[in-house]
């Protein structure tokens, strides 16, 4: 296996964009930063992990300003914002994202994407986004990390992730007793 080492802008992995001048080849990088090694597919333009989660490099995921605490069968709507200058553009995707991040990357649990058209802008425009994601039965407790990102469209728009870590905390997945005691004893 031949080990390549990836060619970072201040710790940022850029994606295959027109004019790139370091087009990635499919196979094994190193990060530099990290060491980790990472896997580079060009038809999807992303990096993977060994275990097969999408590799967000460190510079992207935040602490979460908050934590929302939600069950199976509820509902969570992530909605993102930016600012859009430059030529019209059709077909962004909107990238949101539930799972769990760790030393080996980001394994996405949950995936939702929306298709954007954005206007020609000589000035900074001003977009939201959401997706909704229902929790599934079977979510798991350390699903509590979200990333988003922007990418894609005609003609391309350059990568753009955010994620917080720790933004969730799961409830009502497994029986849980608290506050346990002895309330009382009495000579009878």
């Amino acid at each position: 296996m031949e080990l390549k080492t990836l060619a970072l802008d201040l710790g940022v992995i850029r994606v295959l964009q027109a004019g790139d001048d370091q087009p990635y080849q499919a196979g094994w990088y190193v990060d530099p930063i990290t060491g980790q090694r990472v896997y580079y597919d060009p038809e999807t333009q992303n990096f993977y992990t060994m275990a097969g989660g999408v590799y967000i490099p460190l510079g992207y995921m935040n602490p979460a300003p908050k934590q929302v605490a939600i069950a199976p069968g509820e509902k969570l709507r992530i909605t993102i914002s930016y600012k859009y200058s430059g030529p019209a553009i059709t077909g962004a995707i909107e990238y949101f994202c539930v799972g769990v991040y760790g030393a080996l990357g980001f394994d996405e649990k949950l995936v939702g994407k929306n298709t954007k058209n954005l206007p020609a802008s000589t000035t900074p425009a001003a977009y939201t986004g959401s997706y909704t994601f229902t929790m599934p039965a079977d979510v798991g407790s350390n699903w509590d990390d979200i990333y988003c990102k922007i990418y894609n469209g005609s003609p391309s728009v350059p990568q753009n992730l955010f994620g917080y870590e720790n933004a969730l905390v799961i409830v009502g997945k497994d029986p849980t007793i608290s506050e346990f005691t002895i309330a009382d004893f009495v000579k009878v």
